[in-house]
């Protein structure tokens, strides 16, 4: 008789949005994948070029970790991120608003970054490696365009998006123009801009991988095209997931960000 309230009270519990709540959600979720994956690999699919147990891709990635590949490859991969990510979010940021404040610079500039948002960035590594060499600098290059289209996009809507009755009202009682800028615009913004940075980041691993994988000595992209060269499943998925951590913990982290800078939205 109480067992069903007491499910029913967890399940409201669980889809409620206090961190408990969210954390379990995440575990869930996690624990789910994982055993899908070691069922899947162990007795639903067979061919294993294609897949590996878990319990395997962690004895190998564990192997990288003892020989110090996998701390050289994790730095030099997160050093590329470190330095173009900002560039491109900030450079995103910058542009978006001069597009934002001009209608004349937005209607001139918007087919160009179009065109240029819908091309193929990765398709243009060879070329960046051929020109910039395989240091660091063509990499940063890459992942800068690969990362900044969504930032311009997100922050020219999110600025544009402030509801006009407010932005009236805030001029009919004096507030300058960068007083409305901080005080309506950029807050009702916000979530545009978290989620434009937040496309750009994934983006932006997309871009470093494959930079990577055309020119490099050590990262992760180098790492995952040696592994898929030697046939190393178990290492290649071992980096892979790397990868996926590292973009769940960024979306963690910004989403975190949202709700400290816009607490009165609301989760759908």
């Amino acid at each position: 008789m109480s067992a069903a309230p007491r499910r029913g009270g967890f399940l409201a519990w669980l889809g409620g949005a206090t961190r408990g709540a969210s954390v379990t959600r995440l575990v869930l979720s996690l624990a789910l994948f994982l055993v899908v994956w070691q069922v899947a690999a162990l007795y639903l699919i067979d061919n294993r070029l294609l897949i590996v147990p878990f319990t395997e891709v962690v004895s190998a990635l564990s192997e990288e970790i003892a020989d110090g590949s996998f701390a050289e490859n994790l730095a030099t991969t997160l050093l590329e991120l470190a330095i173009a990510f900002p560039l491109a979010v900030f450079g995103g940021f910058l542009i978006g608003a001069i597009l934002a404040g001009s209608k004349p610079v937005r209607q001139t500039l918007d087919p160009i970054l179009t065109a240029m948002y819908s091309l193929p960035i990765v398709a243009l590594a060879p070329l960046f490696t051929a020109g910039l060499g395989f240091g660091i600098a063509s990499k940063v290059a890459i992942v800068i365009l690969m990362a900044i289209f969504p930032v311009i996009t997100n922050t020219d809507a999110g600025l544009r998006s402030a509801e006009p009755n407010l932005v009236e009202t805030a001029r009919s009682y004096g507030a300058t123009r960068v007083q409305v800028l901080k005080t309506v615009t950029i807050p009702h913004s916000v979530p545009f801009l978290v989620s434009g940075v937040r496309v750009a980041f994934a983006r932006a691993l997309v871009g470093v991988i494959v930079a990577e994988f055309f020119g490099a000595i050590a990262g992760v992209g180098f790492a995952i095209a040696a592994a898929a060269q030697s046939y190393q499943t178990g290492r290649l998925l071992g980096y892979v997931v790397v990868l996926g951590l590292l973009g769940l913990l960024a979306s963690i982290g910004l989403t975190a960000l949202e709700k400290r800078l816009a607490p009165w939205r609301e989760d759908s």
